[in-house]
């Protein structure tokens, strides 16, 4: 994204410095967000990333779960029925159960970015492979993705975004 963004701006400035440079310099677009949306390998890594995550979720649940029957059971009421002994060793469990939750919590973030890299990062090489084909082939000097890009305008034309999904569908 940095990458495209300092290619954009040396593009601005080169077409300001020398006109015959800009008007040699062959530009195509791409929609990224259609990349993933429309490319069956990107929707069965999504599915397997929404999966995972549901299960993560659900394994929260249980645990939240756990928690709530356990700090029932340390109520001044049901404590009232057990030894010294037990009471801290009920307690015990609750603040372990507590600590585990809260990791548990922390880390589902962290897991979901890993797995997403995990499962995005060929999709996004046999993206690349296609674009620098097509760059190579058709003589483009600069390929954007007009999600991230902060384009105000472009041609229809410059979208190669259904030529990329065509050449990952023949893979």
């Amino acid at each position: 994204m940095k990458r495209m963004l300092a290619l954009a701006t040396l593009l601005l400035v080169a077409a300001t410095v020398q006109p015959t440079f800009a008007k040699d310099f062959k530009v195509a677009i791409i929609i990224s967000e259609r990349l993933l949306n429309e490319y069956s390998e990107a929707q069965d890594a999504q599915r397997v990333l929404t999966e995972e995550i549901n299960e993560w979720q659900r394994q929260g649940q249980a645990m939240q779960e756990e928690l709530q029957s356990l700090q029932a059971e340390l109520s001044e009421e049901a404590m009232m029925f057990y030894s010294e002994e037990k009471k801290a060793q009920k307690q015990a469990t609750f603040e372990r159960k507590v600590m585990e939750f809260r990791e548990f919590q922390q880390n589902i973030e962290q897991r979901a970015f890993q797995r997403n890299q995990e499962l995005f990062a060929p999709i996004n090489e046999k993206i690349q492979k296609v674009l620098d084909t097509l760059a190579e082939q058709n003589g483009y000097d600069l390929i954007l993705d007009a999600v991230g890009a902060s384009i105000a305008y472009a041609s229809p034309d410059l979208d190669i975004t259904d030529v990329v999904l065509m050449e990952l569908k023949k893979q």
